[in-house]
């Protein structure tokens, strides 16, 4: 927990004490003189870009949407694709929305591949990451699960059907100790991260200084990883890491923002 809590910034202190005094007055008054603390182990949580390559942990000039609700295929519990909605610059399709509900049960709702329908109040951010390019974000706050497809529990667990960069995930918490850096790896490396630890290791230990618009050449399949000051979030400067597909979708997306091609998965 402490690893966590530092590692956004927070310092351990007597602001803990205080947050026990508030959450567990009876159990303080109960003790007497041998207080036992509430454990504090919420981590904020980044909120990723429309295309998925970028994450921020509070995206900056956010403006209202019109929107009241919106339908689209859920890509984890915190995500949905929307294939179209025009909020903030225009001509986006396929876009990433956060998701944020109002009761966290509902989360369980958010099955991969479901098509579902949510009621929220939307918001749409953007923050700017090199001079020639613009992160965008799209929110949905104090959301509330509407509809979904019927599910079909007797059918294997769906494949992801895109990707997007996974920053600061308790899975990387001891890579991440042990290289002294923090790191933003692809969702689809991070849930077959027992296959794929060695070889991300070793591509975080020597990452490549490249511009956003080189891809790196060889296996499709192989990771890589590269600094990104400047581009990745200000707040989590991390080394990122993914497959060199991933890589060459991100060059396509950065001579075309517009692109509605879904990441590889």
């Amino acid at each position: 927990m402490k690893l966590a809590l530092m590692r956004f910034g927070m310092k351990l202190g007597p602001a803990v004490g205080a947050l026990a005094l508030l959450f567990c007055p009876a159990a303080v008054r109960a003790q007497g003189p041998s207080v036992a603390f509430a454990q504090v182990t919420g981590v904020p949580i980044p909120l990723n870009s429309v295309s998925g390559r970028f994450s921020s942990l509070s995206p900056l000039n956010q403006q209202n949407c019109p929107y009241k609700r919106v339908s689209g295929r859920v890509v984890s519990p915190r995500l949905i694709l929307v294939k179209d909605m025009s909020c903030g610059r225009p001509g986006h399709d396929n876009v990433l929305v956060n998701v944020q509900f109002s009761n966290p049960a509902d989360a369980a709702q958010m099955v991969t591949g479901r098509r579902v329908t949510i009621a929220a109040t939307f918001k749409h951010a953007e923050e700017d990451r090199d001079p020639v390019f613009v992160a965008e974000f799209l929110i949905a706050e104090k959301a509330r699960f509407v509809s979904g497809d019927r599910l079909d529990t007797s059918a294997p667990p769906p494949q992801a059907f895109t990707s997007y960069m996974l920053c600061q995930p308790p899975e990387l918490d001891a890579m991440a100790s042990k290289l002294g850096h923090e790191m933003c790896v692809q969702n689809t490396v991070v849930a077959d991260l027992a296959g794929w630890a060695p070889s991300l290791e070793a591509a975080a230990r020597a990452p490549a200084k490249l511009k956003p618009e080189e891809a790196v050449p060889g296996d499709a399949n192989a990771i890589s990883c590269r600094l990104d000051p400047g581009v990745s979030d200000r707040n989590l400067s991390a080394i990122a890491c993914a497959r060199n597909s991933y890589w060459a979708w991100y060059k396509a997306k950065w001579g075309d923002p517009l692109d509605a091609t879904l990441a590889p998965a």
